[in-house]
């Protein structure tokens, strides 16, 4: 969405109150614009010109210019973070502050309204004309290059059909714009429009601006410093005040100097933000590329990012259309010198270290063997040899890679004339089973008693494990790399081996490679011989790592570690944390509640905080299973604070802080669950963390669901499901995004998608986890119910009624409250009333100890309304819900209100059903839409409801399934249908699979043939 910009405009946004320099000639033409103007001559200006130049500086001293003349001024600023709002920058420009058009209303209805653009252009060129009438206009439109659709439309129809009235469009757009933007500058260009594009200053200028900033005249040496801005006055001021703020900046006798030492280039505040705003692959190749500090070629690059030079091809367009980078023959470098050293002054000293000696090994002129050890001379302190190679991988030595070759596959021996076959027949001899698998991955290491780790091999391993460290709160793949080839560098006997494998697990699994991770802790662990310390840190790596895909391993690994003799306290205290967390994700909340005491004084002899926050969040946990929802939320809500106290980022800190998410989804607080998703998402996924990506994927999915917002809660279940690894979906996925997955397909009518959920449920329903066994049980009785099987359904939960009418401590019914009435209805359908009863009294006892979560109440007066066949509990239900932000559990319950009046009173029962029909056609929920529909006409409704968007033409899909694919046959891209219909890119990609498999296409080619036989009726 686009913002008007009241103050310093989006490319400069440090106010100036210094003059402008060196645009004496612009702003002279400026003028005569403006002169013209007052005489009613209108007409367009365009200023162009590359990120920093000025352009913003050079729009608001026109438009200071212009007041002065009393001429009437409009300004707007397109944002890049805000683009989905039609014709935003425009309209905020023209219908806001004191000198506001009139009927900004009108105008604001018709842009948010589809197929009225025609009459949207028609008002708002008789508003414009009307007001030039009365006085001049100029109208300032800046960064066009981040306007959306609709105003580049606007502008390049409009402004050129006023061009007889005195108004004067003012516009500028940056280096690098889209092919849209690029047509609308064409089509201006024409139509007869001024151009106006600043360069680089001159040295006067520079000089000017230094003076005016620093307050003193620059001496020589100063002045040479500056000029590696390159003219550009954004990073000339930028520059200047990082040097004056790091005192690196001397006035004496009215002249400004530098002081003695190096210049260091510190990180640049716009330079940040347009890096920012590339996408994650864009980033890496900007920050690769800036690392290096020299010029690279494609293929280098392609083989420090460890990718295939087609797979850049995206990234690399998008790094050149942000003007950060150029061509130059037929290498990539930085625009500005500058610029790269500001954007490598951000990263991590050990990976710049690291991707510079990579670099120098992929360059032609260095050597790609040595003859012989011996001769050779020594490697530089700096540039370390090629790591020893695993004696049975069959690779050639070639891979790519995003580091050194230590951090990918390793060289092999034999072309460095080392010694062969003793090494790799004993490294043949050492591995069996899950050694021979990790050695693919981590390398065999120094085979064991050659003596043939190079001289300085282990000071290399240190520098390697450092940066390892160093990097894994902010980047953990590329630590993982650096934790790998420190692993390859170090003796299968050696001491320290164990030590790294225990710091490589967490690394590997954080960067999405579960699978790896656990062959290289299980070979560490056969590997025998541990120390008990080193062995708790390995298990310690495998249950946080098992909390995700296996919690009875979880259970396991955390026992197994906390139970050896010896161990630091920390490392205990923190296994019997997450063993009490792993019998709470399983279900196993005795257990958990028992074992919390031990826990609790471990955690307290060993001081540790991060253990006691865990704890907290399994107290919250066991509270929540003995229905105390109020002490559950302080529980978590003090975790959460200490987590923030002690400066644990809530992505990594995985899966206690998906925890907090649940409750406060179910329980009704939706939009706060969905931010704090939201974050989740977005921090791990900036942090290079797909594992906690895909766990926060999965929460946010099943929040959407609870808000009823299905098609993005797909959505979101879809992609979690694209980051599976070879480990497949894991426990917390079963429980979450299948459970999530299957309610979806069953409300949207996708028996097809549901029955293949199913298989899933009946491996769940054999798991040891009771709470995967449970959600698997649940599963395949919604699926049964909804194909009218009652009984079968029924059945499904035959562990789950039985336990609820035993009214146990700890009740084995369905996790969300809004599933009790779902239950009941079951059951009541199955002519079990004795299995519903239970339900509703578990209902009741959870709403009364629980008075301040209207959910509890709503829920049990919805479940007692239908085991009494009571229709004042259903309407209390029905009031309840309006306070409580679950759109599906209140239409339900309208749906059975209304269900019963249509018994002996109709025309009662129509205001309900219509109601919920209203409810369940947002969500979409199309199953539910079909089925009241029915009741509304057994009602005596004969008229079917219109559905919003439905094209006869297209009876197979959905109207948003039908926007995505009627766009993309336009030949947009997914990104653009996304920015086009303010969905998230997973959304779109989503709706479009399943219209591709509606209408059996495998191509846009086959979409575009068939959006045009539909359409010309054939």
């Amino acid at each position: 969405m686009e913002q008007l910009t009241t103050g310093p405009l989006p490319e400069d946004p440090t106010p100036v109150t210094t003059p402008v320099r060196g645009r004496e000639a612009e702003l002279a033409f400026a003028a005569t614009r403006l002169d013209a103007l007052a005489r009613g001559e209108g007409g367009i200006v365009r200023v162009e010109g590359p990120a920093g130049i000025g352009k913003s500086r050079i729009l608001r001293d026109i438009a200071a210019s212009a007041r002065q003349r009393g001429i009437r001024v409009f300004e707007g600023a397109a944002d890049p973070d805000r683009q989905f709002v039609p014709l935003g920058p425009l309209l905020d420009g023209l219908f806001s502050g004191e000198d506001a058009l009139s009927d900004a209303a009108r105008v604001r209805d018709l842009a948010a309204t589809p197929g009225q653009r025609f009459w949207l252009l028609q008002e708002l060129g008789d508003r414009l004309r009307e007001a030039a009438r009365a006085a001049p206009l100029l109208i300032l439109l800046d960064d066009l290059q981040w306007c959306d659709d609709l105003t580049l439309l606007t502008f390049h129809t409009v402004a050129p059909g006023l061009a007889s009235h005195p108004i004067l469009w003012l516009v500028a757009a940056g280096g690098g714009v889209l092919p849209a933007v690029r047509t609308t500058l064409d089509r201006i260009r024409r139509a007869g429009a001024h151009e106006l594009t600043l360069g680089p200053l001159r040295d006067p200028a520079v000089a000017r601006i230094t003076e005016d900033v620093l307050g003193a005249a620059p001496d020589a040496d100063l002045l040479r410093a500056v000029r590696r801005v390159e003219g550009v006055p954004q990073l000339l001021v930028e520059l200047l005040d990082a040097l004056r703020e790091g005192e690196r900046v001397t006035i004496e006798n009215g002249t400004a100097g530098l002081t003695a030492g190096p210049l260091p280039v510190p990180p640049l505040p716009s330079v940040g933000r347009r890096v920012g705003r590339l996408s994650d692959a864009a980033r890496a190749m900007v920050e690769t590329a800036a690392a290096v500090g020299s010029p690279l070629s494609v293929g280098e690059l392609a083989r420090l990012l460890d990718r295939s030079p087609a797979a850049l091809i995206t990234a690399l367009r998008e790094a050149l259309d942000s003007a950060l980078l150029v061509e130059r023959a037929d290498r990539l470098e930085f625009r500005h010198q500058l610029v790269g050293e500001a954007v490598a002054a951000g990263l991590p000293h050990a990976l710049r270290h690291t991707l510079r000696h990579h670099a120098a090994a992929l360059s032609p002129e260095a050597p790609t063997a040595r003859a012989t050890r011996p001769e050779a001379p020594a490697a530089p302190a700096d540039r370390p040899g090629p790591p020893a190679a695993p004696a049975d991988r069959p690779e050639a030595p070639s891979a790519p890679s995003a580091l050194p070759q230590a951090l990918t596959a390793p060289a092999d021996r034999s072309q460095a004339g080392e010694p062969d076959s003793g090494g790799r027949a004993a490294a043949g001899e050492a591995l069996s089973g899950d050694q021979s698998a990790v050695a693919d991955d981590a390398g065999a290491g120094a085979p064991a008693g050659t003596g043939d780790a190079r001289a300085g091999d282990g000071a290399e391993t240190v520098r390697l494990r450092a940066a390892a460290a160093e990097l894994s709160a902010t980047a953990p793949g590329s630590a993982a790399k650096l934790s790998l080839a420190a692993l390859r560098l170090t003796a299968r006997d050696a001491p320290e081996r164990p030590e790294i494998i225990a710091e490589t697990i967490p690394l590997l699994w954080q960067s999405g490679q579960a699978a790896r991770a656990r062959r290289l802790g299980h070979s560490g662990l056969a590997a025998g011989g541990l120390r008990p310390g080193t062995e708790a840190r390995i298990r310690l790596g495998l249950a946080r790592l098992s909390s995700q895909f296996d919690f009875s391993d979880a259970v396991r690994q955390a026992r197994a570690g906390a139970e050896l003799p010896g161990i630091p306290a920390p490392t205990r205290a923190r296994l019997l944390a997450l063993l009490c967390l792993g019998l709470a994700m399983a279900g196993e909340d005795r257990a958990a509640e028992e074992a919390l005491a031990e826990a609790r004084e471990a955690s307290g002899t060993a001081g540790d905080r991060t253990a006691e926050a865990t704890l907290m969040v399994v107290e919250s946990a066991v509270r929540f299973a003995r229905l105390d929802w109020s002490g559950a939320f302080r529980q978590a809500d003090a975790a959460a604070a200490l987590a923030a106290s002690l400066g644990i980022v809530h992505s990594v800190w995985a899966p206690e802080a998906l925890w907090h998410g649940f409750l406060l989804s179910v329980s009704g607080r939706s939009a706060e669950a969905l931010a704090l998703a939201e974050t989740g998402v977005r921090t791990a996924r900036d942090q290079g963390r797909p594992a906690v990506t895909r766990m926060w994927l999965m929460n946010r999915a099943r929040a959407l669901l609870d808000a009823g917002r299905l098609t993005e809660a797909r959505a979101d279940a879809e992609a979690a499901t694209a980051l599976t690894d070879e480990l497949g979906h894991g426990n917390f996925a079963d429980v979450t995004l299948l459970y999530t997955l299957m309610r979806v397909a069953l409300h949207t009518g996708d028996r097809r998608a549901a029955r293949g959920y199913a298989a899933q449920a009946r491996r769940m329903r054999d798991d040891s986890a009771p709470r995967v066994r449970t959600v698997g049980s649940w599963m395949l009785a919604l699926l049964a119910d909804a194909e009218g099987l009652p009984d079968r359904a029924l059945s499904e939960l035959d562990e789950v009624t039985a336990a609820l009418a035993e009214e146990p401590a700890f009740p084995a019914g369905p996790v969300d409250p809004a599933d009790a009435p779902v239950l009941v209805r079951m059951a009541l359908r199955a002519g079990a009333h004795d299995r519903a009863a239970p339900a509703v009294r578990a209902a009741e006892r959870r709403a009364v100890r629980n008075p301040g979560f209207t959910i509890l109440a709503a829920t049990a007066a919805h479940a007692r309304g239908l085991l009494d066949n009571d229709l004042a509990h259903l309407l209390r239900a029905v009031t309840l819900y309006e306070d409580c932000p679950r759109p599906l559990a209140r239409a339900s319950a309208l749906e059975d209100a209304g269900r019963k009046f249509a018994v002996t009173r109709k025309s009662e029962a129509l205001p309900y059903l219509e109601k919920a029909l209203a409810l369940y056609a947002r969500a979409g929920a199309e199953r539910d839409v079909a089925r009241v529909r029915r009741r509304l006409r057994a009602s005596g409704v004969r008229r079917r409801p219109s559905k919003a968007g439905h094209d006869e033409r297209w009876p197979e899909l959905t109207a948003s399934e039908l926007r995505v694919t009627r766009l993309v046959a336009q030949g947009l891209t997914n990104a653009q249908v996304a920015a086009h219909l303010s969905l998230s890119p997973h959304t779109v990609g989503s709706h479009l699979r399943r219209a591709f498999t509606k209408l059996d296409l495998t191509s846009r080619v086959e979409l575009a043939r068939l959006t045009e036989s539909r359409d010309n009726g054939e």
